[in-house]
């Protein structure tokens, strides 16, 4: 019994590591698209933090609970939200790497992303990452 709890344990681990890995290599290749000055970026004002938004006019959970939550943020945070409609964009959503909607990429002052949210971000998460971002910026 206790051979299976450490194989679960273990097996969580691994993914985890997975997932943070992805997670991070997927934000240092968003940030080369910074560099490279992708046609997404060309909506962001620079000096403002920005959420960039993929979604879809067939995603329910992008409209019940993560534009509410967008719109919260960018009213009491000054945020930007850049909302791409990934079956128009098809070639951004490959470029930034999206692969279900709604994918959620926050992004700094400077325009470089800082974090990515695969599917709905919950508010107080998103009220988090911004509030991180004003912290590291000061």
């Amino acid at each position: 019994m206790i051979e299976r709890l450490l194989l679960v344990a273990l097996l969580f681990a691994l993914g985890y590591l997975v997932y943070a890995y992805s997670k991070r290599r997927q934000i240092r290749h968003t940030t080369e698209l910074h560099i490279l000055r992708d046609p997404v970026l060309a909506h962001v004002k620079s000096g403002t933090p920005a959420i960039i938004y993929f979604t879809t006019p067939q995603c329910v959970p992008c409209q019940t609970v993560q534009r509410p939550a967008l719109a919260v943020v960018e009213r009491e945070l000054g945020v930007q939200v850049v909302k791409i409609d990934a079956t128009l964009d098809p070639a951004a959503a490959q470029r930034w790497g999206v692969l279900s909607v709604p994918t959620t990429f926050i992004l700094d002052s400077a325009g470089r992303t800082r974090d990515v949210n695969y599917g709905v971000a919950p508010l107080d998460k998103l009220k988090r990452q911004i509030t991180a971002l004003n912290e590291l910026s000061a």
